[in-house]
């Protein structure tokens, strides 16, 4: 038998590099360069973050505007430095409504922790997903998008809350629930808050409310919201002296606005001003769709008759309640000089019950939970009396609210609907279904209004929920058919549950030709 040949053995011959020679182009060329490096970078303050860095601690601080301004950049030079400041005194929270988007924020204060040569030695623990600090400071990362998040920090002392991208959480409420545990005992530590936010986002409502319409940049300014002066900084892209390849940047913001040009103002240059980018921004023009209060539901009207009169209740006691009272023209009408188109609805006067600070600031998305059943009556019966009719006078079947008031909630009380009826305010339900066609009803008449040949909806400026919240609700984010429903969406939905009924003939039709059931 033949034995197997050896393997095969690899040469021994060794290659040898001849040296290199004083007079060699490329040795000449790269001997006096030095090596770029290749570790991350200390943060050089922009001029308005050095501005920023100088405020006072006793101000809480919004940092505002456009993208690629460097508001998330500042906030992470702000942390650090108070960071170094108070050491063990230092206990903070840097939280946003989701947790991935705290990625970036993570990076850049390792990054900058390796080279500040005072924190060498900090940690950042993966699992618990907090910096411990070599100089004894403590930062949390945490999500917050309602109030069942503060359950994190509830009994934590906070020196200090870093809020990247507040205007993307629908509700206040959070904020003032986690403000709640802002205390520390080291001397010197005052209590801060610090928030970043942009235009168009689910929670951008209430900071224009609370925030934007009523401060000046780099001026303290008394919030109600916080009971506590704030410092508004305003920043934009061509604040920016860092960013590379600024107009391509540019170009590329201005086509992910799909050229929209409100939305350009407000992604490029910072601007809440203009609607862009929300559910409406489309049809939404306010010239358009507002007309002069004519004294209540005009019953001199040509034409008029009570079964023009339309109601329409969204219910929430947690939630805003909308009760909408409308009419309906059968006729093209001439209301207060303009000229409205047959079938046209003008929302009228509204009741709508929402906390209101005590500088007169409404919190459209927070209810009153102090509202009840009889309230409610009492306050629909004060609606129709106070524009010239009596409820009694507005048909059953026009009165619509939502179909959820017919459920059965236990106890001996029964539903919502049944309530309200024995109370003296029957409602029936409002038409069931998807949501998408009722909101593609209401902008269509949005569309509308202004054209006398058509049928549009306008308002009175007396319904102010649905000047303040319609304009600004944005799409849901995995629906685009649909709004995004943690938004204050309470005038839309009584609204849309009174358009459609306007439009389903078992609703118009004459008494005696359905039966319905009136709660």
């Amino acid at each position: 038998m033949t034995a197997a040949p050896a393997p095969r053995q690899g040469s021994t011959l060794v290659r040898k590099r001849s040296p290199l020679k004083p007079d060699d182009r490329r040795y000449r060329e790269n001997k006096a360069k030095i090596p770029a490096p290749t570790g991350p970078k200390r943060l050089e303050p922009l001029p308005w973050q050095r501005a920023l860095l100088s405020i006072p601690d006793q101000y809480d601080v919004l940092l505002s505007g456009g993208r690629g301004g460097g508001k998330s950049t500042g906030l992470v030079l702000l942390l650090l430095r108070d960071v170094l400041r108070f050491g063990r005194g230092f206990c903070g929270a840097l939280v946003r409504r989701d947790l991935a988007g705290l990625r970036k924020l993570e990076r850049e204060i390792t990054d900058q922790i390796a080279c500040c040569p005072e924190l060498a030695g900090s940690n950042y623990l993966t699992g618990a997903k907090e910096f411990r600090f070599s100089n004894g400071a403590i930062l949390y990362l945490h999500y917050l998008k309602d109030e069942a998040s503060f359950n994190r920090f509830q009994g934590t002392d906070l020196s200090h809350v870093y809020v990247d991208e507040s205007g993307q959480i629908a509700d206040p409420a959070p904020l003032l629930r986690l403000r709640s545990s802002m205390r520390s005992t080291a001397e010197g530590v005052t209590p801060r808050m610090i928030l970043t936010c942009n235009p168009n986002n689910a929670g951008s409502y209430w900071h224009y409310e609370n925030f934007i319409r009523r401060m000046v940049p780099w001026q303290p300014t008394h919030i109600e919201l916080f009971q506590k002066e704030c410092v508004l900084v305003h920043s934009t892209l061509f604040d920016n002296v860092h960013l590379a390849n600024r107009d391509a940047y540019i170009a590329n913001l201005k086509a992910s606005c799909n050229y929209d040009a409100a939305k350009i103002q407000s992604e490029v240059y910072g601007s809440w001003g203009a609607v862009s980018g929300s559910f409406f921004s489309h049809v939404w023009d306010k010239n358009r769709i507002m007309v002069a209060d004519w004294d209540g539901i005009p019953t001199w009207a040509e034409g008029y008759s009570d079964w023009n009169v339309w109601m329409g209740l969204d219910w929430g006691t947690r939630s805003p309640s909308s009760l909408l009272l409308a009419y309906r023209c059968p006729i093209a009408t001439w209301w207060k000089g303009k000229r409205l188109g047959a079938g046209s609805v003008v929302l009228v006067d509204e009741h709508y019950t929402c906390l209101t600070s005590p500088d007169g600031t409404r919190q459209w998305g927070t209810g009153d939970r102090e509202l009840t059943t009889s309230k409610m009556a009492k306050a629909a019966r004060e609606l129709c009396q106070r524009n010239g009719i009596t409820i009694e006078r507005v048909a059953e079947k026009h009165r619509v609210a939502d179909a959820a008031i017919g459920a059965e909630i236990g106890g001996d009380s029964g539903s919502i609907g049944a309530q309200l009826k024995r109370h003296g305010a029957g409602f029936v339900a409002g038409p069931k279904g998807k949501r998408a066609p009722g909101w593609q009803l209401m902008a269509r008449m949005m569309e509308a209004a202004g054209d006398p040949t058509a049928p549009g909806l306008y308002a009175t400026p007396k319904v102010e929920s649905f000047w303040a919240t319609v304009p600004g609700l944005q799409y849901a984010q995995h629906d685009p058919e649909d709004l995004d429903t943690t938004q204050p969406d309470h005038v839309a939905d009584s609204c849309r549950y009174l358009l459609m009924a306007t439009h389903d003939r078992r609703y118009s039709f004459q008494p005696g030709g359905t039966d319905f059931r009136v709660w």
